[in-house]
C-alpha cells in the first residue's frame, strides 16, 4: 500500500452535536432543520431517525408522516463549527497532512505515521476514543483506511456507524468486482446513467472500458474514472494550509412563502449583498463580477445574468445596484420568486490596490469597518439597514459545508 489515506466521518453529525447538548433528545428520533415547517427540508437525522429511511433534504411534511414521533430540532451552525474546531484540533496531533473535506468530513494522509501509532487501525481507534472523551459519548466517528481517498471513503461508508473499515491490497480486486459505480463519491446519477449506457455498471467494468472510449466521453475526467476502475485513486490530498484562494464569494436564499412577493424579495436580496459585502472584506477581496438570479415561482426556471463593475468592490451596496442592474436586464420579471442568489468573483487581494482616491469613498469603507466590528461583537443582527427590519432575519442555513470565513 503506497499511502495510508483516512477518511473521517462524522455520523449523524448535526443531529449528534443537538443529543449531546441537549440531554433530553437523546434516544429519540431527530431532524434537524433551518425552519421547522411543512415547507422545508430536514439537514440531518439522528440515527434512531434514519431507521425509518430517511436521508438528508427529506421534505417535513414527509418525515411526519413516516414518523409521526419525530422532533424537529432548529439548527445551530455556530455550535456544529464549535465541534468542528475541537476535533480538529485533536486530528492535528496525528499528522499535519489533514484535508478538511467538509465541516463533518476529512481526509488524513497518516502514511508516514500510522507505524508509530501502533498501525492505522491502531490509530483510528484511539481516534474515536479521544472524540468520545472530548466531545461526548453522542458524537462519534466513522474511519475508512485505503490507499486512495476514493477507497477510503467507500470503505468507511460500509461500516458506519462509529466503525472502522480497512481495504486492504488483496481485497480490492472483489471490491472492484462487486462495487456499482454509483457507489463512488464524484459520480452522480447522470454520469451513473451514462455509463450503465456503455454497459459499465461495476468498478471493474471501469477499469476494463478503453482508455479513448471514456476520454471521448467524459473528457479529462474519463481518465480518473478509468483509474479508479483498476483500484488507483491519483487524487492528491491537499492540506488545509494549502487550501487556494476563493475564486468567488456568494449567498443564496430559499425564500418562505411571505416573503416571496418580488419587491420583499428584493430586500432579502440587499441583506445578501450585505453579507457577501462583508465575508469578502473578512476575506481581504474585491471584486469585478457580479453574479445575480432568481427562480421564478416555487418550481419554475431559474434566471440568472452577470456584470462587471468598472471598480472592483467590497460594498453592499455597489453590489446590490449592480444587482439591479442585472435584474432590469433579464426578460422574466415574475411576480413571485423562491430563491435568490447573488455571488461576486474576478476576485482581488485589497491590498494589491491603491488607497482610495475620493473622501466619499474613504468614508463609506470607514463605516462598513465599523459595522463590521459592532457585527463580529454583538452578532450579525447588531446593527442593520433600516429597509431589512420589514423582514424578519431568517433562519441561518444549516449546511454541511464550513462557511468561507471560518479559520481554523
Amino acid at each position: 500500500m503506497s499511502r495510508l489515506i483516512v477518511h473521517l466521518d462524522m455520523d449523524s453529525y448535526f443531529a449528534s452535536v443537538e443529543q449531546q447538548a441537549q440531554p433530553s433528545l437523546r434516544g429519540r428520533p431527530i431532524g434537524v432543520t433551518g425552519r421547522p415547517t411543512e415547507r422545508s427540508i430536514i439537514t440531518a437525522f439522528s440515527r434512531e431517525a434514519k431507521r425509518y429511511g430517511f436521508h438528508a433534504g427529506t421534505p417535513v411534511w414527509e418525515a411526519q408522516k413516516r414518523c409521526p414521533n419525530l422532533v424537529l430540532v432548529p439548527g445551530h451552525p455556530e455550535r456544529y463549527i464549535d465541534t468542528t474546531k475541537l476535533f480538529l484540533e485533536i486530528l492535528k496531533e496525528y499528522t499535519a497532512q489533514l484535508e478538511v473535506y467538509s465541516i463533518d468530513e476529512v481526509f488524513m494522509d497518516v502514511t508516514q505515521e500510522a507505524e508509530r501509532r501502533g498501525g492505522a487501525v491502531a490509530m483510528a481507534r484511539e481516534i474515536q476514543r479521544r472524540f468520545g472523551e472530548a466531545l461526548g459519548p453522542c458524537i462519534t466517528a466513522t474511519l475508512g483506511i485505503a490507499s486512495g481517498k476514493v477507497f477510503a471513503k467507500l470503505i468507511g461508508k460500509r461500516f458506519k456507524p462509529n466503525g472502522v473499515g480497512v481495504l486492504r491490497d488483496e481485497d480490492l480486486p472483489e471490491l472492484l468486482r462487486r462495487t456499482p459505480v454509483g457507489d463512488i463519491c464524484g459520480i452522480g446519477p447522470r454520469i451513473e446513467k451514462r455509463l450503465g449506457q456503455l454497459g459499465i455498471r461495476t468498478l471493474r467494468d471501469l477499469g476494463e472500458t478503453p482508455e479513448l472510449l471514456l476520454r471521448r466521453e467524459f473528457g479529462v475526467y474519463g481518465l480518473f474514472l478509468r483509474s479508479v476502475g483498476q483500484g488507483y485513486d491519483p487524487t492528491p490530498l491537499v492540506p488545509y494550509t494549502d487550501v487556494p484562494p476563493p475564486k468567488s464569494v456568494g449567498h443564496s436564499k430559499s425564500l418562505p412563502p411571505e416573503l416571496r412577493d418580488m419587491p420583499v424579495a428584493l430586500l432579502v436580496l440587499h441583506d445578501l449583498c450585505e453579507q457577501v459585502a462583508g465575508r469578502m472584506r473578512k476575506l481581504g477581496y474585491v471584486g469585478r463580477t457580479v453574479h445575480c438570479g432568481f427562480r421564478a415561482g416555487s418550481i419554475g426556471p431559474h434566471a440568472a445574468k452577470q456584470i462587471t463593475l468598472a471598480v472592483p468592490s467590497d460594498d453592499g451596496d455597489v453590489i446590490y445596484e449592480a444587482c439591479q442592474a442585472i435584474l432590469a436586464a433579464i426578460p422574466s420579471h415574475p411576480s413571485e420568486v423562491s430563491n435568490v442568489a447573488v455571488s461576486v468573483g474576478n476576485l482581488v487581494e485589497r491590498d494589491r490596490l491603491p488607497d482610495l482616491l475620493f473622501e466619499e469613498d474613504r468614508r463609506r469603507d470607514r463605516l462598513n469597518g465599523a459595522v463590521d466590528r459592532i457585527r463580529t461583537r454583538y452578532g450579525s443582527q447588531a446593527i442593520r439597514r433600516g429597509s431589512s427590519l420589514l423582514v424578519k432575519p431568517l433562519a441561518p442555513h444549516v449546511g454541511g459545508f464550513l462557511p468561507e470565513t471560518w479559520e481554523f
